[in-house]
């Protein structure tokens, strides 16, 4: 193997008789670099959303969150997460309150889910915020609200005003007066004070966030919670493991990726589905491989009868062929590889490329990239295996 191989690297660098074969070649192993560069930098942008969505979710989600798995809220949730704030692998446990309430403005409506959440949790809003200032008190008698924007477009919500929009919970405890079916609701009012908005249709389409205190009032709840976030002092694993020990199997506790498993699902197969599409221009690329070695072929047809005539036999010459298939294809690879990781870097750590909008109106302003050196592994695989392909395709015949 060691004499074929020497042969097809000196058929790779040596000057070509015909002017014809030279080209094809450089074409060849320029159509590689291109798709290969092209499947890196890709997969770094899918990175880079992916994290961006992450790190935007995590303002309305916590590294951690605990959930009952009998009934739908804990009940001691101040001894519960008292006792987690003891753990050395947790810093912060609040408890939350999640529930559906119907939002009435004016003459418009929509059912909203209404997240009750501690005072420690307000200022992570302000990231997310590009309309109005969170938890700003913009009425004398009512609490401050944070909408997200499929809220406050459908109520056609004058934000940051002194309107209120007014919420309706049903009674959990007390009777119902047949003559007057509003009696069987709680009533109460928030200010809506600003708009958040995480380009994420599950989290954009009908969360309120209220202080804790008045969602309690409003379901009727004593020291009562429907789930606990905890924030890990150092590794979110051990916090879990911690966490999950302390309260048993009376609850779950949930990654902000399992909490959010749609959304991260859909990043996952876009970024995928992107790479066999691309995978697929990599292997329409190679074809260039194919009629670079026919014409190779064609070319060293007389020092092939020479090295038979010398004993070397026709699967060894095939052999040279075929390896020169897979040079051609791994230096375009490499060079896609090398191209394809510098531009992800640059945009990385420069930004070079921004996005075309008010820099005002946007709170990223240029794409995200985010360069892992393991998805290398599935290029090189993938490119490998195409020119194990296009080098059996090329030489069936010899």
């Amino acid at each position: 193997m060691k004499v074929q191989f020497r042969i097809a690297l000196r058929y790779l660098f040596a000057r070509k008789s015909r002017a014809a074969v030279n080209v094809i070649s450089l074409v060849s192993v320029a159509g590689i670099a291109l798709a290969t560069a092209a499947l890196v930098v890709v997969m770094s942008v899918f990175n880079g959303f992916n994290s961006l969505i992450e790190s935007r979710l995590s303002v309305l989600d916590p590294p951690l969150s605990a959930i009952p798995t009998h009934g739908k809220e804990f009940s001691s949730v101040d001894s519960l997460c008292n006792l987690l704030e003891t753990l050395p692998e947790i810093d912060v446990a609040r408890p939350v309150i999640e529930e559906r309430a119907l939002a009435v403005f004016g003459e418009h409506q929509m059912v909203v889910r209404l997240r009750g959440i501690p005072e420690d949790f307000y200022p992570q809003f302000a990231e997310i915020c590009p309309v109005g200032f969170p938890w700003e008190d913009y009425h004398p008698r009512a609490q401050p609200a944070v909408v997200s924007v499929g809220v406050a477009n459908r109520l056609e919500l004058p934000v940051a005003s002194e309107d209120v929009l007014l919420l309706y919970e049903p009674k959990r405890k007390g009777r119902m007066n047949p003559a007057s079916p509003m009696s069987a609701f709680r009533i109460d009012s928030v200010a809506p004070s600003a708009v958040y908005i995480v380009n994420q249709q599950e989290v954009d389409a009908d969360l309120v966030f209220a202080p804790f205190a008045l969602v309690a009032k409003l379901l009727q709840y004593k020291n009562q919670a429907t789930d606990i976030y905890i924030y890990p002092t150092g590794s979110v694993d051990a916090a879990r493991s911690a966490a999950q020990n302390i309260l048993g199997s009376h609850a779950r506790v949930m990654t902000l990726n399992e909490r959010q498993s749609a959304t991260f699902q859909v990043v996952n197969i876009e970024k995928w589905v992107t790479f066999m599409l691309l995978g697929f221009i990599l292997l329409i690329a190679s074809f260039n491989v194919i009629s670079s070695l026919s014409l190779l072929i064609i070319e060293k047809e007389p020092n092939a009868e020479t090295l038979h005539s010398l004993g070397m036999s026709r699967s060894r010459i095939r052999s040279v062929y075929r390896i020169e298939g897979l040079l051609i294809t791994a230096f375009g690879a490499i060079i896609g590889i090398v191209f394809g990781s510098l531009l992800s870097l640059g945009q990385q750590y420069f930004k070079w490329v921004k996005i075309a909008a008010d820099a005002s109106n946007v709170s990223v302003t240029a794409y995200p990239v985010e360069f892992h050196l393991i998805d290398l592994l599935p290029v090189t695989l993938l490119a490998l295996a195409v020119g194990v392909v296009t080098s059996l395709i090329a030489t069936r015949k010899i």
